[in-house]
């Protein structure tokens, strides 16, 4: 199934500020900048927002499970991307990778579980291989 025309265009946006990143590490992008404080800052921030999807997800008369799966990745993300006394010192990028790839199988399980649309995963999972290439790249191959 297809996804919304809307759904498309606003997650390929939502891509962009990952492309700028990588474009900065490369040197190719026009504006002096740190391309991979703008990568991990901004998937701090998605992957955030992913824990919201996923909890609206479960307030469709989801079980308890989807409630604890929804905020996993912003806790996961505080913990382990953020810096803070808590956090491991340079490792912020490979932690974004982990908790890129586990929201991916966590929108697997809500589509699976019918929670999440059926055309869910045809939007998540092209855009989560791009933002991980932007992470592989960032934190050099």
């Amino acid at each position: 199934m297809i996804p919304p025309r809307i759904a498309i265009l606003l997650t390929a946006a939502g891509a962009l500020p990952f492309l700028a990143g990588v474009a900065m590490t490369m040197n190719l992008w026009p504006w002096p900048g740190d391309g991979v404080a703008l990568i991990q800052s901004y998937g701090v921030v998605i992957l955030c927002f992913m824990a919201g999807v996923h909890w609206g997800f479960a307030a469709r008369g989801a079980p308890a499970w989807a409630y604890v799966l929804s905020v996993i990745p912003a806790l996961y993300t505080f913990f382990f991307a953020l810096p803070h006394p808590w956090a491991i010192e340079g490792q912020a990028l490979s932690h974004l990778i982990a908790g890129f790839v586990a929201v991916l199988v966590f929108d697997a399980v809500f589509q699976a579980r019918r929670l999440a649309p059926r055309w869910w995963l045809t939007l998540r999972i092209p855009v989560t291989a791009v933002v991980l290439a932007c992470f592989w790249v960032a934190r050099g191959g």
